[in-house]
């Protein structure tokens, strides 16, 4: 039980770690009032999710860089990727972002 525990505990941390580093690159990339926003926007129906896709694995690759690789539960926020580069974000901003964040 006690194990259990410890896993469960471990398992919300690092959700609550992850959840917070997106929030706060948001938040460096956009401003405290539009960050959240813009990485959570849903695209219309039929709309693709991101426009340049390489763009996409350039960013996932430079958050891992400085923050970790992403967990299963981190996966979750792809979303945000794809609205990063839909939004003109470029690798150095992210880069910087990400290292103030998790550096």
């Amino acid at each position: 039980r006690a194990q259990a525990q410890k896993e469960l505990d471990e398992a919300l941390s690092h959700r609550k770690h992850v959840d917070y580093t997106f929030e706060a690159i948001g938040e460096a990339l956009f401003g405290a009032e539009q960050g959240f926003e813009v990485l959570k926007t849903v695209r219309p129906s039929g709309q693709s999710i991101v426009d340049d896709w390489d763009c996409f694995k350039t960013l996932v690759g430079t958050y891992e860089e400085y923050c970790g690789r992403l967990s299963t539960y981190g996966k979750k926020h792809m979303r945000a990727f794809a609205n990063m580069c839909n939004a003109g974000v470029h690798k150095t901003q992210l880069a910087e972002a990400s290292s103030q964040v998790c550096g």
